[in-house]
Order: C-alpha cells, then structure tokens, then sequence
C-alpha cells in the first residue's frame, strides 16, 4: 500500500506534473524511490542476462522462458504463480492466434518456394525494370516478402549478380542486399515482429499497418539515398535487348499474389490474419496442385522448426512482465529519473533490439513497456504519438546490431568492411527516427 502523500496542515500543495518531473511530489520517501529504481535494476539484469544467452546461441524461446522464471523470483513472486502466470500468457486467445498465424506462415512459405514463385518473381523482375539500381533494392525487398531467418544470404548472390556493372563498393552492395532486405518488417503482417508488436500494443493489424506505412517509405527512400548517391545506372542499352513480354509480368503476378493477398485481406478487409492466410493457403495449394503429402510435410516443419517455442516464450515473458508489477515499477523509475514517455519510446526498443538483435525479442520486452505508457493518454495518444516512435527505434536498433543475423552474413558474402556498413546502416537509419522524434515531441 503507497504512503498518503498529501501535504501537512499549513503545507502548499503541490501541483499536478506531467511524467517526468524530477519533483519530492512524485519521488516519495527514500524508500519509496529505492522501489522504484530497484524495478529498472532488476529489469537491466535479466535483459543483460538474456542477451548473454542469445549470444551463446541459446534458442530465443527457451532464452525467454527461463529470463521469465528469473524475472519473477526478483520481483518475489511465488514460484507456482510464476508458472500459472507463464501458462496462462501463452493460452490466451492473443497468444494462440499468433501461433497459429506464424505456424501458417511458415507453411505458406514452404509452399510458395516448393510453387517457385519467388523465383520467377525475381527473374521477371530483372527483365521487366530498365534500371539496375532499382532492381538491386527490389530483389531484396521482394525475398523480404517471406520472413526467412537469415534470408540476406539468399538475396546477397542476386544482388552481387545484377550490381556487377554498377560502380559500388563491397560496402555498398552489402548496405544495399541487408537494407531493403528488412523495410518489409515494418507493414507486412506475416513477420513475427510486426504480428507480436501489434498484439502487444493492444492495435488490430489495419490500423498497426496505416500507422506504420509512412515510416516504411521514409525506410525506403534514405536508403536509396545512402545507396545510390552517385550512382549512375550502368549499361542501360543491355536491357533494350530484352525487351519484357506477357510471361514476364504474368510471372511477376503469380509471384507477388499470395503475399499482395494477405496484405490486402488484414489490412483492407480487416481480416483476422490467421483467418487471412489460411484462405490464402487453400487458394494457392489449389492452384498449384501441391500433393497432400508435401503440404503434411510443410506443416510439420512449421510445428517442430523455433517458431512456436519462440512466440511462448516472448508471451510468458509478457505476462511475467506485466504480473510481477514490473511495467509499473519501469514506470515509477523513469518518473525518479524525470524521463519522458518520448525518452522511454525512443531508448527501451532501440537498446533491446542493439542488444539481443531479435525483433521478436524487442517486440516481447520493449514493447509491453510502451503499452504501459498509455495510461494517461490512452490508445489513441499512444498510437498517435509513440506507437511509431517505438517500433521505427527497435527497427533502427535491429538494424545497427551485430547479433542480427542477416548482417554478419551480408558482409561475410560481400567481403565488406563491417564498420563502413554500419556508418551507412546508421546514416539511413536515422531520417526515420528523426522524424518520429519530431511527431512524438510536438503532437
């Protein structure tokens, strides 16, 4: 039970401050401020432990699981709540719908690569566009279409292919495959971040997509200016000899229809995205006439593969989260320090994705703090102001970090300079940023 903090006889009130202001008002007693700080500590610990574990390659889901567990005995709950806590997190309707979400996107992936849509997407996409430039960001960007871990290793050969004639750096051609490989993370609502975050945020898909489209092109354009600053596209009379035909664009069709479908059905028709994919899968699995057996094969891959144990543990961490009175404590200690909600938006996703290099990490640590943030503003404040915040920081920081996969993997192909790709890395990272911070600040 917290002190009653009103003012003695013959004392002035204090007035109403916003979060943030560093005054005795919100401080307390000594006691009261040492709760509040030990939450942050606490917190610290278990994240800095978790990325330990992440960069020993300990499965993120049981990396998750077991940071659960800790997080809850430093917060002194009972070791039975803390697993009915974990147990009922990941048997929620939310948590199950996002199992089942992922789970499908995994088979629709095995199928549309089994189809070869991916490949006679990419091919008639050099065939049809006239300027290299603008292929080598698509091809990424397409293949980012399917959320494949470490799928830059799958692009980097096309895009070293179709750069051959440009005048890029190793460094260059590695920003390009790693860059627009991941702007799709941002709206595309098969990736387990972007179906976590929304989740957690409390937003339905449609409005999570519109608030976030804005920022995926301003992703898209500094990019292309990083990138292509300089560059003149090379040989365009190559391309005059292959002028494209009807295969070309039917192909480019039949590749982006499933996803072009999935997107359409969440975010226009507002489906369920479980519900979307599925019917997704039938039509595909129809239309192509993959065996039963193969579409078995596919399913099973998806039950047994990381992904299921990946998304309980960032839910039972998320109710541990929430349960254990953490979120709350989080909040008491950014009051002590006299940090603003735009501060806290800006810095926890932005630190969790640098350092564990896990978007469904941030998304199960970071963004159930943000959620937290809405008490005095509601949902329409939180989706206004730090929704876009949040989510284009823990993209920046994923982004930046070296335990993302994909960029050790890039660099490691283009024999790049690590350091140089991180200078473009962070230099397109952050007009995006910059222009959260600015709505954030004064809307």
């Amino acid at each position: 039970m917290r002190q009653d903090r009103r003012p003695c006889l013959g004392q002035k009130q204090s007035p109403v401050l916003p979060f943030g202001t560093l005054t005795t008002y919100y401080i307390g007693t000594p006691k009261e401020s040492w709760i509040g700080m030990s939450s942050l500590i606490k917190v610290l610990i278990v994240a800095f432990l978790l990325v330990i574990a992440l960069r020993k390659r300990i499965n993120l889901g049981i990396a998750m699981l077991v940071s659960s567990v800790f997080l809850g005995l430093m917060f002194h709950m009972k070791p039975l709540n803390i697993v009915s806590e974990m147990v009922t997190s990941v048997l929620e309707v939310d948590s199950l719908k996002i199992i089942a979400s992922l789970t499908l996107v995994m088979v629709l992936e095995g199928i549309l690569r089994e189809a070869g849509f991916l490949k006679d997407m990419t091919g008639s996409l050099r065939v049809i566009l006239r300027d290299q430039r603008l292929v080598a960001a698509l091809l990424p960007m397409f293949i980012g279409l399917l959320p494949s871990a470490g799928g830059a290793l799958f692009s980097a050969p096309l895009v070293d292919e179709i750069t051959t004639d440009l005048p890029l750096s190793p460094e260059k051609k590695s920003f390009i495959n790693y860059w627009f490989r991941h702007p799709m993370e941002l709206i595309i609502p098969i990736y387990p971040v972007t179906i976590i975050t929304s989740q957690v945020l409390g937003l339905p898909m449609w409005r999570y997509v519109s608030v976030m489209f804005p920022y995926f092109l301003i992703v898209i354009v500094s990019g292309a200016v990083v990138a292509f600053r300089g560059c003149p596209n090379a040989n365009p009379e190559v391309s005059e000899n292959h002028a494209p035909g009807l295969s070309d664009w039917i192909s480019l069709m039949r590749g982006l229809a499933p996803i072009t479908s999935v997107v359409f059905a969440t975010v226009v028709m507002r489906l369920d995205v479980a519900i979307a994919i599925s019917i997704v899968i039938l039509i595909t699995v129809l239309f192509t006439r993959v065996p039963a057996s193969n579409l078995v094969q596919h399913l099973k891959r998806a039950v047994t593969g990381s992904i299921i144990p990946m998304i309980c543990g960032v839910m039972a961490f998320k109710g541990v989260l929430e349960a254990s009175g953490a979120v709350q404590g989080l909040a008491e200690s950014f009051e002590i320090l006299g940090v603003s909600k735009v501060t806290v938006a800006f810095a926890m996703p932005f630190l969790v994705a640098l350092l564990t290099g896990h978007g469904a990490a941030t998304a199960g640590v970071a963004m159930p703090v943000i959620a937290g943030l809405r008490a005095s503003g509601g949902i329409a404040d939180l989706g206004l102001r730090l929704i876009p915040l949040a989510v284009i920081s823990g993209h920046a920081g994923l982004m930046i970090s070296p335990a993302h996969l994909c960029f050790p993997i890039t660099v490691g192909h283009f024999k790049a300079d690590f350091g140089r790709v991180s200078q473009f890395v962070a230099m397109a990272s952050t007009a995006g940023v910059l222009v959260a911070l600015v709505f954030a600040v004064i809307a």
